[in-house]
């Protein structure tokens, strides 16, 4: 079985991933930089990098993010229900931590706080 790699320009992988950089990458990054005088990131990655780097350092482990997935879009996309699971999983991921931060900003308790998950 031969495999194919489908390439696609840059712009077109921008555009397919347009809510991923939205949500995931400008949507957390912004909230997480609101938020933060209000309350404490609970996730140890993030966490470790804002208190080691910065914010700014954050919002570049995202842009490599974005650059990697660009690399192994072909390979994801040899099955095109899977490069849309992962699409879909991204972006839910990004909504979801959003939403998570502005309801620090503007409640003072986070989703994971009232969910109880922390």
């Amino acid at each position: 079985m031969e495999v194919r790699h489908i390439r696609s320009t840059f712009g077109d992988y921008l555009y397919d991933i347009r809510f991923i950089i939205l949500f995931y990458v400008i949507g957390d990054w912004a909230s997480t930089f609101y938020a933060l005088p209000f309350g404490t990131e609970y996730n140890p990655v993030p966490a470790m990098i804002l208190e080691n780097y910065g914010i700014y350092h954050l919002l570049l482990i995202k842009i490599a993010f974005i650059l990697l997935l660009f690399y192994v879009a072909p390979i994801i996309k040899v099955s095109k229900g899977r490069w849309e699971l992962t699409k879909h999983i991204i972006e839910s991921v990004g909504i979801l931590v959003t939403v998570n931060n502005l309801m620090v900003v503007w409640y003072g308790s986070s989703l994971v706080e009232t969910l109880g998950l922390v």
